[in-house]
């Protein structure tokens, strides 16, 4: 399927249309806004006053203060900034489970999908990157256009190659210029060491994990049983086990642990 046209529903997105990206920190993006800056400029919410200083423009001074107290200061606004989104979608091999549709694919593109309307519908800024070995970037996206652009590249994307979560963050930890909030779709099936890692590189942004996974994936069906070849659909690896009762269980449960 790699390289064919995916399926990527859309049929939900207005019911999005009272939601909003909630933000437990403030931003620090360039753009003009929705949200609570980091910084101050020329926003309309007054948060203090500073003396005045020789050069300063005279339309900042509070002159209802200066009446009160004889003195000269001026306002200092908050600015309001863009939320500035970053989804890293996974589309590595992994991600083409199960052969019906909707895979594991178009699952996460449809969750993207719908992240990058809320925030096109509040006027922010949303970045796409989909990653396997490495990370494909695509230029950030802002109002209706660009989003039906996004919808319709998400549905020619090639996906293939392996996981390499710890790398991708890495590589684009060096793109992202502000404090951001990062969403990173996928299965995750990828050694620990390289999830941490990516998500110790990505922890100075506000950080979601969305983890995709298929049912199948979870409880083996009850035809896998016994003596099973197992392929790993990146690498074509091939492990043989013993399947039964007991090793269905702990499989389950290292899954859960791992993922918790």
């Amino acid at each position: 399927m790699a390289g064919s046209k995916h399926t990527i529903d859309t049929s939900f997105l207005t019911q999005l249309d009272r939601y909003a990206i909630p933000l437990s920190r403030r931003v620090s993006a360039v753009h003009t806004g929705s949200h609570q800056s980091t910084r101050t400029g020329s926003g309309i919410d007054i948060i203090d006053h500073r003396k005045y200083n020789q050069g300063d423009s005279l339309k900042r001074i509070d002159w209802n203060l200066y009446a009160r107290t004889e003195k000269l200061y001026i306002r200092r606004f908050e600015e309001d900034k863009n939320l500035n989104m970053v989804i890293l979608l996974d589309a590595s091999s992994s991600m083409l489970f199960p052969d019906s549709t909707p895979n594991k694919f178009e699952y996460a593109s449809t969750v993207a999908t719908g992240v990058s309307y809320i925030v096109m519908k509040h006027n922010d800024v949303y970045t796409v990157a989909t990653f396997a070995d490495d990370v494909d970037y695509t230029k950030a996206r802002k109002g209706r256009d660009d989003f039906l652009r996004t919808i319709d590249n998400l549905t020619r994307i090639s996906v293939n190659g392996n996981t390499k979560l710890a790398d991708c963050a890495d590589s684009i930890y060096l793109r992202i210029k502000s404090k951001s909030m990062v969403f990173i779709i996928s299965d995750f099936l990828d050694n620990l060491d390289s999830v941490r890692n990516a998500v110790n590189r990505l922890s100075r942004h506000e950080l979601v994990l969305v983890h995709i996974y298929d049912e199948n994936e979870m409880n083996l069906p009850e035809t896998v049983d016994g003596a099973v070849k197992f392929i790993d659909s990146e690498t074509n690896a091939e492990i043989s086990f013993t399947v039964g009762p007991n090793f269905k269980k702990r499989v389950c449960c290292r899954i859960l642990k791992a993922y918790s």
